[in-house]
């Protein structure tokens, strides 16, 4: 995407005072097909894999481009469609008359002549202000009703058994800035969700807001407890998906291989001397003062990549559909039985849901809850009863009888579960 960017300005900033950057580029394949979610990201080659992966064997020939053109193997068409009018109303300048139709030219002249516009549609280099030149940014400039934000990111990884351990960035690391919304994009129950900019992708931002005890009266060291919380689950998901698909791989049996797992980065808002924490954290100077005085406790944000696209829903918190004539939705049922096996019945996914951006490709599981025999793996755990629950109405699909899963066993552990709450009665 820098090596396209950096081309395509070289005509943009002729007649544009502001230089074209990721957010205002919207890149598509062959038939308007969108391509993957940050596949940007890498190299070329990587961006060719991928999406050869995905449609080289499709008949419309998306990578190929238009037939007319006959490009040489290996090679992919892109389209970039430049978003004119977010380009205009983040930046100020005006875009390239190349950009726009006749009909527009001409109106856009006709308004300068009569004050209602002050920039011209042409104009040459040498009528440009200086600040045409500056080079392609790493980040979009200066929004209204966004800031500037400090981070630090945590590493997070998954041993072999599926422990996940947080490494904190030691007092060498540098901070990382990026964009962040002043007010939140949207929320549910329990977290808000803010636009950010990290590494010139689009991200969201989260935190919590409302664990029970109202809005915005979540202390600074719960919001870290449970958003650490969630990224375990995230990880840990991550890790049993994988086995789940190496066992079904090994067994011969056929799942829908498009799901994955959210990207994810657990990111710390650092908080500079003499300034206050930013305005999406809800977290007054005083406040912030009087958590570090007493506990050293950090702001902490969980990035994950930004979707705009329809969610589908596969289970509930207590609700487990089979989906029999769906292959992912009945996929997604196997796994969380496999997950039940795997865990040696002590931990039950719920809540799933995907996104799928383009109608293709990737189908991107994240939100998940757990129910786990403690209790104790974040908000929305319901325990043991999350697990009954599970057990009494769980239906097992084809996928589950091929991966070697039955529901032999679940009356045994519904038995033992309800015992075990008749001894703590007595007690």
């Amino acid at each position: 995407m820098t090596h396209l960017l950096r081309h395509w300005n070289l005509d943009w900033e002729k007649d544009s005072a502001e230089s074209l950057t990721p957010e205002h580029i919207s890149l598509r394949l062959f038939g308007n097909v969108g391509i993957q979610p940050h596949s940007t990201a890498g190299s070329l080659g990587n961006f060719f894999s991928i999406h050869d992966r995905i449609y080289g064997n499709n008949p419309k020939k998306m990578l190929q481009g238009p037939p007319t053109l006959k490009l040489p193997s290996p090679a992919i068409y892109l389209e970039g469609l430049i978003l004119v009018k977010e380009y205009e109303d983040q930046t100020g300048a005006e875009a390239p008359y190349f950009v726009h139709t006749e009909k527009e030219i001409r109106k856009r002249k006709l308004s300068a002549t009569t004050g209602n516009v002050t920039s011209v549609v042409k104009r040459t280099r040498s009528q440009l202000p200086s600040r045409v030149f500056t080079p392609l940014r790493s980040e979009i400039g200066d929004l209204p009703g966004f800031s500037k934000v400090l981070f630090l990111f945590a590493t997070v990884s998954v041993a072999r058994d599926g422990a996940v351990s947080i490494i904190w960035p030691d007092s060498t690391a540098t901070p990382v800035a990026c964009t962040l919304q002043d007010t939140p994009l949207g929320q549910g129950k329990t977290k808000k969700v803010f636009k950010a900019i990290y590494d010139r992708m689009p991200w969201v931002a989260k935190r919590f807001f409302d664990i029970g005890t109202g809005e915005e009266q979540v202390e600074i060291h719960e919001n870290s407890k449970f958003l650490i919380q969630e990224i375990t689950r995230l990880a840990k998901s991550g890790y049993y998906l994988e086995h789940f698909v190496a066992e079904a791989k090994q067994r011969g049996v056929s799942i829908d291989e498009t799901i994955s797992v959210t990207d994810f980065k657990l990111g710390i808002e650092v908080v500079q001397d003499g300034a206050s924490p930013s305005l999406a954290s809800g977290v007054s100077l005083d406040r912030y003062q009087d958590a570090n005085t007493n506990s050293n406790s950090k702001l902490l944000w969980l990035f994950e990549p930004r979707r705009s696209a329809r969610v589908d829903h596969w289970s509930g918190t207590n609700d487990y559909p089979a989906w029999h004539h769906k292959k992912l939705g009945s996929t997604l049922n196997a796994f969380t039985h496999y997950v039940y096996h795997l865990t040696q019945e002590s931990i039950v996914l719920a809540d799933l849901q995907t996104v799928n951006e383009h109608g293709d490709g990737l189908n991107v599981l994240f939100d998940m809850m757990t129910h786990t025999s403690n209790g104790a793996s974040g908000v929305g755990d319901h325990g043991q009863e999350g697990i009954d629950t599970f057990v009494q109405s769980h239906e097992c699909v084809d996928r589950c009888d091929g991966c070697g899963l039955s529901k032999e066993g679940f009356t045994k552990a519904l038995k033992e579960s309800g015992e075990s709450d008749e001894e703590e009665e007595d007690q």
